[in-house]
C-alpha cells in the first residue's frame, strides 16, 4: 500500500509541475499573434475570430505548448 501511495504521489507531482511550465510555455502565444489563426481553437470556437490577446483562452496555451515546446506537454499526458 506504501509503494502505491508514493508512485501515486510522484506521478501527481510530475503531472502539476509539468501541467504549470506547459501553461507557462504556452503563454508564449500572446506574444505571436500572426499564429492566432492555427493555434487558438478554443478561442475560435468560443468567441469567434481572436483580435487581441485578451481573446486567447488559456486552454490554448497547451496547444501552443504542444506544437512548439511539446517537452512537459508530453509528460503531463504521460503522468495523466
Amino acid at each position: 500500500m506504501l509503494r502505491f501511495f508514493i508512485q501515486f504521489v510522484t506521478v501527481f507531482l510530475l503531472f502539476i509541475f509539468s501541467t504549470f511550465f506547459a501553461w507557462y510555455e504556452g503563454s508564449t502565444n500572446l506574444d505571436n499573434p500572426w499564429e492566432w489563426g492555427y493555434s487558438t481553437p478554443f478561442s475560435q470556437l468560443l468567441n469567434g475570430e481572436v483580435h487581441s490577446a485578451s481573446d486567447v483562452s488559456q486552454l490554448d496555451y497547451f496547444i501552443y505548448a504542444a506544437k512548439f515546446q511539446p517537452t512537459f506537454t508530453v509528460f503531463m499526458v504521460i503522468s495523466s
